[in-house]
């Protein structure tokens, strides 16, 4: 949500540093103080608010708005984080199935979302939500088997491609032609298949 009030206006890089300072702990006065003594913050404030001063309703307003959705901010981004190094960990662990990073990442949501059911305990609410957890979690096996099952096609189908090359590269040698005979071994020979006695 875009907001309008005074410390809203300001640069972000200043922003930030508000948010820091409020979520250290900083009094609101020194907070105040320290803006107000900054050129960039009286510039700001003199191209938009006629040059007033940011004052302790300004902060209270920031504290209440800016500052909650910050918190809120920093609160996704770090799960987000801790879910994408769980599914990470979790991808390193399996034998590549899971390689695709947003399976990766549903893995981790999953991982969330199961132990948040663990902590409501064994309520119809939680077993109705687990059972959704299960038939998602059929339809993304389901999913990696489907994978598996194309890499292995994959293979074939490159292993099929090597040898039909190889073939085309070594045409496979005909029998050398065999040598001449004369009508004394013509003779020995058929009645060497015939079973007749030899002469």
């Amino acid at each position: 949500m875009s907001r309008i009030g005074k410390i809203a206006r300001l640069p972000e890089q200043i922003r930030e540093q508000i948010n820091c300072r409020l979520q250290d702990g900083e009094n609101g006065p020194d907070i105040i103080t320290w803006l107000n003594s900054s050129a960039e913050v009286k510039a700001a404030l003199a191209l938009e608010f006629e040059g007033r001063e940011i004052n302790e309703v300004n902060l209270t307003a920031w504290r209440q708005g800016g500052f909650r959705d910050w918190e809120t901010q920093q609160a996704v981004m770090a799960e987000a984080q801790r879910i994408t190094s769980e599914g990470g960990e979790l991808a390193q662990t399996g034998d590549g199935a899971l390689a695709d990073k947003l399976a990766v990442w549903l893995v981790g949501r999953y991982v969330v979302a199961t132990r948040q059911l663990l902590e409501k305990g064994n309520g119809p609410e939680a077993w109705k939500l687990l059972r959704e957890l299960c038939h998602d979690l059929v339809a993304l096996r389901r999913g990696d088997h489907g994978a598996e099952w194309l890499r292995l096609e994959r293979e074939r189908v490159e292993l099929r491609k090597i040898a039909t090359e190889r073939k085309k590269e070594k045409p496979e040698e005909e029998d050398p032609p065999l040598p001449p005979m004369d009508d004394e071994e013509k003779e020995r020979q058929y009645r060497q298949i015939f079973g007749m006695e030899p002469l």
